[in-house]
């Protein structure tokens, strides 16, 4: 089974405002929605969209922690497992206006005592398993993260990584199924400005050669590189003059290649499923569906790279 991992969800609150925000005056928005945030989350919104069960790791808390799991109770696929802390769930604020503004909360402190309980969770996971840990890690929790992960491996799960770059640099020689990040968090990880696909790739190639047994990297939100045993492939995922959203497109594509992966385990055919996941989502609102996904799959093309 999957099981999805955000360790810093958010309740995202969202407004939509006509025109451009006047600083120092009220602004009124014209609609207001929740939606249960987090990487984590979304991947197993995506997963959902297809059908496929996961189970939601992650710490809620607090008097948001209610109003946050009932959000989840319309995805019929999500069995949440989160560990319950004493502070609370924050809350994010998304202002769509004529320029988007997020106002991100830091979140609540995690304890010894509540990262013991995520951790006896995941020791429970064994080699039927894949763990999909995704978004920031607090940094005070990056060691003990990085240990959990390793040892996840050495049980047998297969973990994905999409956090923090301190953490992917400790798990990357036990090997994991996957890591996935931006171009931005390759350069960080390998400590030097990439100006270049080419010197994208040739990076990427690193993470490969130390560990990670697939590479999947999103470069400037509109192409996908997957590097594997078999060589290096691409793909494109939007065209920046005609996205309309790109809030969850990496980890839509996360979703899209264990879905596929699960059913084929045809590594070419999963990131080709991923690609059109991450495509749904751009041109969609909100995330994914399956819909959208099989009419992206249709026209996707998957190149090799030399």
């Amino acid at each position: 089974m999957i099981s999805t991992c955000t360790m810093n969800p958010s309740l995202d609150y969202y407004m939509e405002v006509d025109g451009p925000l006047q600083r120092g005056k009220p602004n009124r928005s014209n609609l207001e929605f929740y939606e249960a945030g987090g990487k984590g989350i979304n991947v197993s919104i995506v997963l959902n969209n297809l059908g496929i069960p996961t189970r939601a790791f992650g710490f809620v808390g607090g008097f948001t922690k209610d109003f946050y799991i009932s959000l989840l109770a319309k995805y019929q696929e999500i069995r949440p497992y989160f560990t319950y802390i004493d502070g609370h769930t924050r809350i994010n604020v998304k202002c769509h206006a004529d320029v988007h503004t997020n106002l991100n909360a830091t979140g609540p402190y995690i304890t010894d005592a509540d990262m013991k309980n995520l951790r006896e969770k995941v020791e429970r996971l064994g080699d039927t398993d894949y763990f999909v840990l995704a978004g920031i890690t607090p940094e005070y929790l990056e060691d003990e993260t990085a240990d959990m992960l390793k040892k996840a491996i050495e049980a047998g799960v297969k973990v994905v990584v999409d956090t923090n770059t301190n953490i992917m640099r400790q798990v990357l020689p036990a090997k994991p199924f996957m890591v996935k990040m931006t171009d931005d968090d390759l350069a960080l990880l390998v400590d030097r400005e990439l100006k270049s696909k080419k010197q994208i790739v040739a990076a990427a190639k690193e993470i490969h050669e130390a560990g990670a047994r697939h590479v999947l990297v999103l470069i400037g939100g509109s192409q996908a590189v997957l590097v594997y045993d078999e060589g290096v492939y691409e793909g494109e995922v939007m065209d920046h003059d005609k996205f309309v959203n790109t809030v969850g497109t990496g980890d839509s594509l996360v979703a899209g290649f264990l879905m596929d992966y699960l059913r084929t385990r045809d590594v070419l055919d999963s990131f080709k499923f991923a690609v059109s996941c991450g495509a749904a989502t751009a041109y969609s609102r909100g995330l994914a569906t399956r819909g959208k996904i099989d009419s992206f799959y249709k026209q996707a093309e998957i190149k090799k790279l030399d």
